[in-house]
């Protein structure tokens, strides 16, 4: 039998949603993870681990970024230049496409999301040693002036901006 422990014997509130089922078997059962699972037939199937795989993507109608046919995909998560990019056109006025990998392309749209994170921790590292050697060839001739870090520190956020121009978005798994 499942019984839930009562917040008053649990002083921490992480640990309020610990479930235990028999003497020595102890669950944790947080309400994000199964809404509604409790009295409700579909969710139970979910929560017991019988339904769809809770792993699988949802697949959604929309554009695919890799061929620029209207199919179903896979979905792109929303970062900022995603909902940037949605926000402009419902500001111009056009209607909202939604960016998939369709199945074809999803293994390609992975490694060119690989890249692109590749791409951008290199030039990362770039601007931080671009930084970093403009400050210590300043020093090794005796002078650090503050009024060459600030062009020092721009060229180092121009740097760490060139790999915006290969963004790819991230794709659910």
């Amino acid at each position: 039998m499942l019984m839930r422990v009562p917040n008053m014997f649990v002083p921490f509130l992480p640990l309020r949603n610990v479930i235990i089922r028999h003497k020595y078997h102890i669950k944790v059962w947080h309400p994000q993870l199964y809404k509604g699972a409790w009295g409700n037939p579909a969710m139970a199937k979910h929560a017991a681990g019988q339904g769809k795989s809770a792993h699988a993507p949802a697949m959604e109608n929309g554009v695919c970024i890799i061929c620029g046919q209207a199919r179903t995909g896979v979905p792109a998560m929303p970062e900022f230049p995603i909902l940037a990019a949605r926000k402009l056109r419902a500001l111009l006025g056009q209607p909202a496409k939604h960016t998939v990998a369709c199945g074809e392309h999803l293994g390609e749209a992975r490694q060119r999301r690989v890249k692109y994170e590749k791409k951008a921790r290199d030039y990362a590292i770039g601007a931080i040693l671009f930084f970093g050697f403009v400050m210590l060839g300043s020093m090794a001739y005796g002078k650090f002036s503050l009024g060459l870090a600030l062009p020092a520190l721009l060229g180092a956020f121009f740097i760490a901006l060139l790999p915006n121009f290969y963004y790819f978005p991230p794709f659910q798994e």
